[in-house]
């Protein structure tokens, strides 16, 4: 088997970054080669093309009226953190002939194999919204003047700017994906020549600003076109283009987006117990005041103008003991106050059975509410894997057992709702030892505890019963698709760490020094940090570990999924390194039946089970008598040896460990993979490396130095 598991948990919610499809009527002279009916535009992020749209339309007749139908679809290429992941969304719409008004539309999102689909049906005044994240559907009713779709929207804005010169409007606009009628200001700011498709434009650049979100979003109006000829949101632009924009596409890198390096290097982040930082922020999702930065443990002083935040921020969180906690089950269902943190939404499920039996399950006999919530927290942090993109909502999030942080914060919140303790998901940034330092685009949970109030708390990060002092808080989550932290500039004047200075160890000393796997090309240098073993990944970030746990294992502290162990020789040093890293895989399909080629001793553990990080099932079956797992990575199929004491079940090439998970009742429904990596030390193989990889390839140094492979 060949296993890829990333070794760090932070990222924020990255579902529908790229639901940016674009609705255009049909110009073949813009669509490209004579007689093709489609038009295509091209999706910049970041200043790389990294996808497109095309669309096409055709005039029907119903009931005697005319009706557009539209069909666009949408691909993008995506890196964050590592994780390469492609967008697709395909749109299927009708429209009304004179108004261009949205009548019908059915919407597949496919992030990385996560599919997420949306319905919208306008008749009788009344709009009726599906989606596979509701359980059932939402109805608004439609109001005068209400737009809806981008097609009539550019009608109006075609109608208030070029026909009637106004230099500024309003209008409310229904938003598909929140569900909900939102109110959006615009205004001419300028005007500009564009040659696009090979034409060439006079537009008028119009700024429109979501009252709700503050979200900014600029649109080139062209009088004599029929659509949006540009339109630019955050890092994203969009403009029209030909055919030929498919074969130009690559992946773009979003790291930069979502992380704002800094100028201080931490590896162990759940020691910072303060921070002083001087920073410029322009998130997006929420307007902002300078009041709504101050909460308890962390103050703010400067200035917020436009949602553009410069100024100081302290952070110091005090950790919560859970003096004086509210008894289990809490007595909150009829405070009017925390109604909404009690209550289920779209992505967070809070009444769903399942998540409900298994929260009840969870806290089952907790001494009070901070007991009970820490043990849900706990259960998220061990038995949800890392995985860009995840499953957003609670429930897919538990079905996938992987998610980002925005699925773990949302199902922690509905396992905490499920048994009466209010909860929500806030949303800022974290700091990370990622690339030298710097803090990523975070979500994570504030738990209601009564008289000590919003105690925060971070699942994804394993911290269950407090918070760092890393985090920038900058405020409740409101919208699943608008924001955004856009951190400009961050800079540390100050922090403390829980153990600082504390001196060297002896005991680390014979660990310390370099270890490299020719196989992989790889070397590590274990190192002393910050009063922790730690791990150097070169150009990665430096990762520490706790102390040696009495079995051979030191885990690391901020993915434990990740645990080292050593081989000493007979003078104490430690001569060779495992890298061990598990991945917890849920059951996807049921067992096959016992028969001539299945032993009933085996067939209760075959099947697929789901592996989010690959975005692939794995399949166990039975071989020559013995379970056997397939990996579709790499198409191998690796044998499994008898089970040992722990219950783990090594593969026959001394690579993995299959761990099956059963529920109370016996039946399986789950596994647990630990790969492992062997290290040996030396820098004669770090060399060898070097200098292999410089001549391009490893093979002469493998076949140099036969007894390092």
């Amino acid at each position: 088997m060949k296993i890829k598991i990333k070794i760090v948990r932070m990222s924020f919610a990255l579902w529908l970054v790229c639901a940016l499809a674009v609705a255009a009527a049909p110009d073949p002279q813009a669509a490209g080669p004579a007689g093709t009916d489609k038009v295509y535009f091209a999706i910049e992020i970041n200043g790389v093309v990294c996808g497109y749209s095309e669309s096409s339309e055709i005039l029907l007749q119903q009931e005697g009226k005319g009706l557009i139908q539209q069909e666009t679809s949408v691909w993008v290429m995506l890196s964050l953190l590592g994780s390469e992941f492609n967008s697709e969304i395909k749109v299927k719409a009708f429209l009304d002939v004179e108004t261009r008004r949205l009548l019908q539309a059915d919407t597949l999102i496919d992030q990385g194999g996560n599919k997420m689909t949306f319905e919208l049906k306008l008749k009788d005044k009344e709009i009726t919204l599906s989606s596979s994240l509701r359980g059932e559907a939402k109805k608004i009713a439609l109001t005068p003047g209400l737009v809806i779709g981008s097609d009539e929207l550019f009608q109006r804005l075609k109608k208030e700017f070029s026909e009637k010169k106004a230099v500024a409007a309003s209008c409310d606009s229904l938003d598909i994906l929140e569900e909900e009628i939102q109110k959006l200001d615009f205004k001419k700011i300028g005007a500009e020549k564009l040659e696009l498709a090979g034409k060439t434009f006079q537009a008028m650049i119009i700024e429109g600003v979501n009252a709700k979100t503050g979200l900014k979003t600029r649109y080139w109006l062209a009088p004599d076109y029929d659509t949006f000829i540009q339109y630019e949101v955050s890092n994203r632009k969009v403009y029209l283009s030909d055919r030929r924009v498919v074969d130009r596409i690559k992946v773009s890198n979003m790291d930069a987006a979502f992380f704002t390096k800094t100028n201080v290097a931490i590896s162990d982040v759940q020691a910072i117990t303060y921070m002083k930082l001087q920073a410029r922020l322009e998130p997006t999702g929420v307007t902002l005041r300078s009041v709504d930065l101050n909460v308890p443990g962390q103050k703010f002083s400067g200035t917020v103008k436009g949602n553009l935040i410069e100024g100081i921020f302290e952070i110091e969180h005090a950790k919560y003991d859970g003096k004086n906690a509210p008894p289990f089950p809490p007595p909150f269902q009829n405070d009017s106050q925390l109604k909404k943190y009690l209550e289920p939404d779209r992505f967070i499920e809070a009444n769903d059975p399942v998540l409900v039996n298994k929260a009840q399950e969870i806290t089952a006999g907790s001494a009070d509410s901070w007991q009970a919530a820490v043990r849900l927290g706990k259960w998220v942090a061990e038995n949800i894997g890392y995985a860009i993109p995840g499953g957003g909502a609670a429930r897919k999030t538990y079905d996938m057992r992987a998610g980002e942080c925005g699925g773990h914060s949302m199902l922690l919140a509905a396992f905490c709702r499920a048994v009466g303790i209010p909860a929500r998901v806030v949303f800022g940034a974290m700091y990370a030892p990622n690339f030298g330092g710097g803090f990523g685009q975070h979500g994570w949970n504030e738990i209601y505890m009564g008289q000590a109030g919003w105690i925060p708390v971070d699942a994804t990060a394993f911290e269950t019963d407090f918070l760092d002092s890393g985090h920038i808080r900058i405020t409740e989550l409101r919208s699943a698709t608008a924001n955004a932290f856009n951190g400009r500039e961050i800079k540390v004047l100050d922090h403390r760490l829980v153990n600082a200075g504390v001196a060297g160890s002896a005991e680390f000393a014979p660990y310390l020094g370099k270890f490299s796997n020719l196989q992989g090309g790889r070397s590590f240098t274990v190192l002393e940090k910050e009063g922790n073993l730690a791990l150097d990944v070169p150009q990665r970030m430096v990762l520490p570990f706790s102390k040696e746990d009495g079995q051979g294992r030191w885990i690391c502290k901020i993915a434990p999924h990740l645990y080292l162990v050593f081989k000493k020789d007979g003078k104490g040093r430690a001569q060779e390194m495992a890298l061990h890293q598990v991945a917890a895989l849920p059951r996807k399909t049921p067992a096959e039946t016992a028969g001539p080629n299945i032993p009933a001793e085996l067939a209760p553990y075959t099947g697929k089970y789901f592996f989010a990080a690959a975005n692939a099932d794995m399949t166990v079956l039975v071989q020559d008598g013995r379970l056997a797992v397939y990996d579709p990575t790499d198409k191998t199929t690796a044998r499994l040896q008898p089970p040992g004491d722990d219950g783990g079940r090594p593969d026959e090439y001394g690579k993995a460990t299959i761990y099956f998970e059963k529920d109370a009742q016996g039946n399986v429904t789950g596994m647990k993979i630990d790969m492992v990596d062997p290290f040996r030390r030396g820098e004669l193989a770090s060399a060898i490396i070097e200098k292999a990889i410089a001549a391009g390839g490893l093979e002469a140094g493998l076949k140099q130095y036969p007894l390092l492979k």
